[in-house]
This record gives C-alpha cells, sequence and structure tokens, in this order.
C-alpha cells in the first residue's frame, strides 16, 4: 500500500481490521501517519483500546493481539523499535 492509498482510507474513514507495517527512514511521514491513524480512532485510552509495545513489553504482543477490547470497536496496538523486523534479533 502506498502512502496515498492510506491517506485515502484516512480521508473515508474506511480503516479496516488489518495491521499495518511502517518502516523507513523518513520519520516524519512515519509520526505523520501515525497521528492520523490515533485521530481516525476517536478517544484513545491507554491500556484498553490502545496499547503501546516495544522491546521491554514485546513478549505481551501475543496476548495483546488475542484479548478482545471491551467497550469499544477496535483496539489499536503500536508496537515500535521492538527488534522484531531486525536483522540481529536480541
Amino acid at each position: 500500500m502506498t502512502i496515498e492509498a492510506l491517506e485515502n482510507e484516512l480521508k473515508k474513514e474506511s480503516l479496516n481490521n488489518s495491521i499495518y507495517l511502517f518502516y523507513g527512514e523518513e520519520r516524519f511521514l512515519l509520526e505523520n501517519c501515525i497521528k492520523k491513524i490515533k485521530k481516525s480512532f476517536g478517544e484513545i485510552i491507554s491500556g484498553i483500546n490502545y496499547i503501546e509495545i516495544d522491546e521491554t513489553n514485546i513478549r505481551s504482543l501475543i496476548q495483546e493481539i488475542e484479548t478482545p477490547v471491551f467497550g469499544y470497536e477496535k483496539k489499536l496496538i503500536m508496537v515500535k523499535n521492538s527488534g522484531l523486523f531486525s536483522k540481529k534479533r536480541k
């Protein structure tokens, strides 16, 4: 998917139950897309419908994916700096 296609989905508010993988050197573009996705979710409650995963809690990723969201339509799980996609694994 291109940035333009993602932008169109965000404008139409048609993000479906998908997994998006953002990568690259352009941090501004990445952070901008993440902000727009968060905005499209409406109210975000950390630990309920918004989960942040990094190298310190990567072991809980599968559990968070399998746990249904309570009181909200969908859940946003953000995985940053986890080492999952690096050539050298920790």
